[in-house]
């Protein structure tokens, strides 16, 4: 299929980054950061579909964000927080799939967003060490004009139909896809010294809430939550490294994404899965 090959665009913006940073005493500091982002204009002329080219126009974000950073208990624990805000104007989307299986660019009007991520590492007792790591993000797409087309597959979109379009739908209010609000991983490793090297054991988990697959929501393309952990046993030197490991313990069975453009069609995160591994520095 023949392209435009003389479609350009252009843009130029003055950005720039502001971070200072205090220290109240040896174990502790207070920080903060402004700063204006920007991304250029973008081109989708991946063409298969028979639909003309797309044009994002430039996008442009301003972020704040503060925290604290602490190191406390004589070094055995480290508490950093911090809080963050974002307001993007004109924010680059693909929408993808639909009826017609097209990939087209877009711009939303404004997306706000703000937060918080908070994370602690401890070591309480000799050879015992402990990891954590929570966050909330919320987002929300600001544009009462912005639109895509739904799912060609049988979905049940819950956003509003745009009147006298038929399958083209509102996506003003909704969070952005593979968005989730709440995110946590936590770690717990313990070893203990033997002959030249030691016997550790080690699990780390990570948890995610609730996505959207796509621009729109759907009943069908999403999935509520995602937990998975893993445990790793094993004897390690300065050369040698060989472990038993499981991944995803609890045979959590989550859907990451989907295929919506002729089908209800999704796929799923990793199986349990067992093993040894063996490991030798030279």
């Amino acid at each position: 299929m023949p392209v435009n090959s003389d479609l350009k665009s252009s843009d130029n913006v003055f950005t720039y980054s502001l971070a200072p940073r205090f220290k109240l005493d040896e174990r502790r500091s207070i920080y903060g950061r402004v700063a204006k982002g920007y991304r250029a204009p973008s081109i989708q002329a991946r063409l298969a579909f028979g639909r003309a080219p797309s044009v994002a126009q430039s996008e442009t974000t301003m972020s704040y964000e503060a925290g604290v950073k602490s190191t406390l208990a004589d070094g055995k624990l480290r508490f950093n927080l911090t809080g963050f805000y974002f307001s993007t104007d004109n924010l680059q989307l693909t929408a993808v799939g639909g009826a017609s299986n097209f990939t087209t660019l877009l711009n939303a009007k404004q997306v706000d967003g703000y937060g918080f991520e908070a994370e602690v590492e401890a070591k309480p007792a000799q050879g015992l060490s402990l990891t954590a790591g929570l966050s909330y993000n919320h987002n929300e797409i600001k544009d009462p004009n912005a639109y895509v087309a739904g799912c060609g597959a049988n979905c049940t979109v819950t956003n509003t139909q745009r009147a006298g379009s038929p399958g083209i739908f509102s996506i003003n209010g909704n969070q952005l896809p593979q968005s989730p609000r709440w995110i946590a991983n936590w770690t717990a490793r313990y070893s203990v010294p033997v002959g030249d090297g030691e016997v550790y054991a080690y699990t780390d988990w990570a948890y995610r809430s609730k996505i959207n697959f796509f621009l729109y929501e759907s009943v069908e393309f999403q999935d509520d939550h995602l937990l998975e952990g893993g445990l790793r046993l094993g004897y390690k030197t300065d050369r040698y490294d060989i472990a038993a490991f499981v991944r995803n313990i609890t045979k959590d069975t989550s859907a990451v994404g989907g295929i919506d453009f002729n089908n209800l069609t999704g796929f799923v995160n990793e199986p349990r899965i067992w093993g040894v591994e063996a490991g030798f520095k030279f």
